[in-house]
């Protein structure tokens, strides 16, 4: 089936898919799946946080709001209406997210960068959430698709993209279980949503399964023995944590536990190798200057000393180790057969 541009396909027997009364059924397994708020609902299994059905009330509920809302309104409803997300952190989660089209472009250009690549060809993003990457992606020459376990963050990602002007095909599915047959894509983009993700190592062979020979893999994710602050909870060095303190944390700020697998360096260099990539590179990114204008004073300070040391070619290296983020990009090789 093609929906926005895309052929999409049952996430479980990739045969074709069929629309029917706001339904998509499958020729192959005769499994159906929903089309909830205009977007393929194509999961096999429900977003951690939340269960399939209270997810696709909160998404119709964005989708009735959002045209009365500007993207940035649309965030503080949501979070309104989202009672396990504290004040306090709802307040650094839109900010983090309003600055996340500058992130997102900086990323792609360090990524093509290291990679010898330039802003072409077919690119999925895979957990994309609100579409920062997507829009950043579209707006640099990228054919672009995104694909996320929830529905509701697509809501939100349609709205940004629209007052953007871009269109982009949204499918709900999971990282594991892709609706796409073989070698679609140039490009598999997962920024900040792998740590997320119930399966890595699936969710990387998936990746891999969908890219053409010589596609690249683009990714970003917090790193597990960073000093900095909790990319979720705040706290310094959160990484380091056992779960029970992380808990005891959580509640103390009402707010829930991440439920996550943070990776360092050496385990994601191992996820990606064992997935079939080729050529794997790590590196603790630059701050782009667009980052820095929403940072406090010692934050600011604090990205300043981190900056001069990427440069040193002693604790340039050592950023991998503890530095708040790692960025890796590989490829599938060209000699790579067609996956079943």
């Amino acid at each position: 089936m093609n929906f926005g541009g895309i052929e999409i396909y049952c996430p479980v027997c990739r045969e074709d898919l069929a629309e029917s009364k706001q339904e998509l059924a499958c020729s192959g397994c005769r499994r159906h799946f929903p089309i909830a708020s205009g977007i393929p609902d194509l999961r096999v299994f429900a977003d951690p946080y939340i269960g399939m059905e209270a997810d696709r009330k909160k998404a119709a509920d964005l989708d009735a709001r959002a045209a009365q809302e500007t993207f940035s309104g649309l965030l503080d409803y949501y979070y309104g209406i989202t009672a396990v997300v504290p004040p306090n952190h709802a307040r650094n989660y839109k900010r983090s997210l309003l600055g996340g089209p500058a992130r997102a472009a900086a990323a792609l250009a360090s990524w093509e960068r290291v990679s010898g690549t330039s802003a072409d060809g077919r690119l999925l993003e895979i957990g994309c959430g609100t579409g920062p990457m997507l829009l950043a992606a579209a707006q640099r020459g990228y054919r672009v698709a995104g694909v996320d376990i929830a529905l509701r963050w697509l809501v939100a990602a349609r709205k940004r993209l629209a007052e953007a002007g871009v269109r982009v095909p949204l499918i709900c599915a999971c990282a594991e279980a892709l609706p796409f047959r073989e070698e679609g894509f140039d490009g598999v983009a997962i920024d900040s949503a792998i740590e997320m993700m119930t399966d890595q190592a699936r969710a990387l062979r998936e990746a891999h399964r969908v890219l053409a020979p010589g596609g690249r893999l683009f990714l970003a994710t917090p790193n597990r023995f960073s000093l900095g602050p909790d990319p979720h909870l705040g706290v310094p060095g959160g990484g380091w944590l056992p779960r029970p303190l992380l808990e005891a944390l959580a509640r103390r700020q009402g707010a829930l536990t991440p439920k996550r697998n943070l990776l360092w360096a050496g385990s994601l260099s191992r996820l990606i190798r064992a997935a079939g990539f080729d050529g794997a590179r790590l590196e603790a990114p630059a701050i782009a200057d667009a980052q820095l204008s929403g940072l406090s004073g010692a934050m600011r300070a604090a990205a300043g000393v981190y900056q001069a040391a990427r440069r040193t070619p002693v604790a340039g290296p050592c950023l991998r180790l503890v530095g708040p983020l790692l960025h890796a990009t590989a490829h599938k090789p060209r000699g790579a057969g067609r996956e079943v």
